[in-house]
């Protein structure tokens, strides 16, 4: 008789807080200090974004190296590795003053963040099959919005209770915390079904996978998710000093209007997971794109704080869902080393990423204004969304995976 519980709802749950300290704090954290970091550390906006560019970098460089690494060495030895690089990249962001330091440290969290989040991705994909993966993955691309959730409604108190240097004790809880949750991976996380209970989960080994046609090829992930990383991480990373520093908003207002992104965040990787395992991946990633486009076009015309709380919960709505789809698709193709391709993936969506947040801090200081950064972001959008559209059908069937 088949075992009701299914383990892999743990592993989906344990991963939930990882990218919460992965990515939520590890990688969306950093936009909401930026302001006060600037101002007491005496630097410029090209020096924000190179540091940022150095979480980027490091996030780049471990996306591929930490899926080789999961690969051969097991995810669940790769997620704790990086959250404990994380931690202490945090503890000495924290300490240390001189840019040089923090460039380095700052890599460190990147680094920290690639490797759990890629380690941690695709670990569920031997726990769930096709027709359930998109909402597995969905759950546990939440933790993110929980840790822009938590950064946003928890950093602003911080840093007026703390005064100038208060986003220091910031980055020192978030670094607690992540020691934290890494324990609790190593208690919980299990490597794969087989290890603890066969009969959990049925499993489809053996038998050969169909594509719908509506699937996208792996060619077009690749150059989709690369554009996708150089228009989102230009949003994330300067819309909040564009809110304070361009249009004058109070910090707490700008944290409040930014933590309804984390709060959309949560539920869209379940939404639009669902939406994907139901209308096929290319139909649901046509719809993503069309609103999130909506959401960086609304700040550029309209400044009332009512209107951009509109744009970050469209945003936030979308953001998760194609960062899912995107995993729901790679884990689609079902074949060897599921954890090096989706690092790969990731290493190309990293590529934008950097180009986008470099590129984004020194169009601010050249013309003085965030709206051509901000366009750049809705230019990459768009193209995203007619490259979906007009991509070609893809069918066929995949061989078994031997991973």
């Amino acid at each position: 008789m088949r075992n009701a519980f299914h383990y892999g709802w743990v592993i989906v749950g344990v991963g939930l807080f990882i990218k919460m300290a992965a990515l939520g704090f590890g990688r969306f954290a950093y936009p909401m200090l930026v302001p006060s970091m600037r101002e007491s550390l005496g630097l410029h906006y090209g020096d924000m974004g190179l540091l940022s560019g150095g979480i980027l970098l490091g996030y780049l460089l471990f996306s591929f190296i930490g899926g080789a690494l999961a690969t051969r060495f097991g995810s669940k030895r790769v997620v704790i590795a990086s959250l404990l690089c994380s931690s202490l990249s945090m503890f000495a962001v924290s300490r240390f003053s001189a840019f040089s330091l923090l460039l380095i440290f700052t890599f460190g969290l990147g680094a920290g963040a690639a490797g759990a989040h890629i380690a941690m991705t695709t670990l569920p994909m031997a726990w769930f099959r096709k027709e359930s993966l998109g909402r597995a993955l969905g759950v546990l691309m939440g933790g993110t919005g929980v840790g822009v959730i938590i950064t946003g409604l928890l950093l602003p108190p911080l840093l007026s209770s703390f005064g100038r240097e208060g986003w220091r004790e910031c980055w020192m809880l978030m670094a607690w915390v992540t020691f934290l949750v890494c324990v609790a991976g190593v208690l919980l996380l299990k490597e794969r079904p087989e290890k603890i209970d066969l009969d959990s989960f049925p499993s489809p080994e053996g038998i050969a996978t169909p594509i719908k046609e509506e699937d996208l090829s792996l060619r077009m992930i690749f150059l989709i998710y690369f554009l996708f990383g150089i228009a989102y991480n230009i949003y994330t990373t300067y819309f909040v000093a564009f809110m304070v520093e361009e249009l004058y908003i109070a910090e707490k207002i700008a944290g409040l209007i930014w933590s309804l992104f984390g709060w959309t965040c949560i539920g869209s990787g379940v939404i639009w997971g669902f939406i994907s395992d139901r209308l096929g991946r290319r139909q649901a990633l046509l719809w993503n794109n069309g609103t999130i486009s909506l959401a960086v076009f609304l700040p550029l015309c309209f400044h009332q704080p009512l209107l951009l709380g509109v744009s970050t919960f469209l945003f936030g709505a979308t953001f998760l869902g194609t960062v899912t789809i995107i995993a729901a698709s790679v884990g689609d193709q079902v074949m060897n080393k599921r954890a090096s391709i989706y690092g790969l993936v990731t290493l190309v969506h990293g590529i934008g990423q950097l180009l986008g947040t470099t590129s984004g801090g020194y169009l601010r200081d050249f013309t003085g204004s965030f709206n051509l950064t901000l366009l750049v972001s809705l230019t990459g959008f768009l193209l995203c969304l007619i490259l979906v559209a007009f991509a070609r059908k893809q069918g066929g069937t995949m061989g078994k995976s031997d991973e």
